[in-house]
C-alpha cells in the first residue's frame, strides 16, 4: 500500500502547525522545486544537507517485457531522477547502509 502525499497535503500541515497562509507557503514551496530543478539541469545532482542528495541518471535504450502478456517493447533511453538519503535521514528511519 502506497501512502502519497499531496501538495497541499504538505501546504495545509505546514499551514496548521505554523498558521502561515497557504498562498505564501505556495510560492515558497515551488521555489523550492525551482531550485532543486535548476540544480539537476545544471550540474545533474542536488544535495540538501543532512536530507539527501538528488542525482540524474542517463538509462541506455533496452528491451522491456510486459509480464501479463509477455509482448516485448522498446524502452526508450532517457534520464531519471534518483534520490538518496542522507546518513541523518537513514539513522532515524533505523535503516542500514
Amino acid at each position: 500500500m502506497r501512502n502519497n502525499i499531496s501538495k497541499n497535503d504538505i501546504l495545509e500541515k505546514i499551514k496548521n502547525k505554523n498558521g502561515l497562509p497557504i498562498n505564501y507557503l505556495d510560492k515558497v514551496f515551488e521555489e523550492i522545486f525551482i531550485i532543486i530543478k535548476k540544480g539537476l539541469i545544471n550540474d545533474g545532482i542536488f544535495k540538501i544537507s543532512g536530507f539527501g542528495t538528488f542525482k540524474v541518471l542517463f538509462k541506455k535504450k533496452r528491451l522491456g517485457i510486459n509480464p501479463k502478456t509477455k509482448v516485448k517493447y522498446p524502452i526508450s533511453e532517457r534520464k531519471v531522477v534518483t534520490f538518496s538519503p542522507s546518513r541523518i535521514v537513514k539513522k532515524k528511519l533505523n535503516i542500514n547502509g
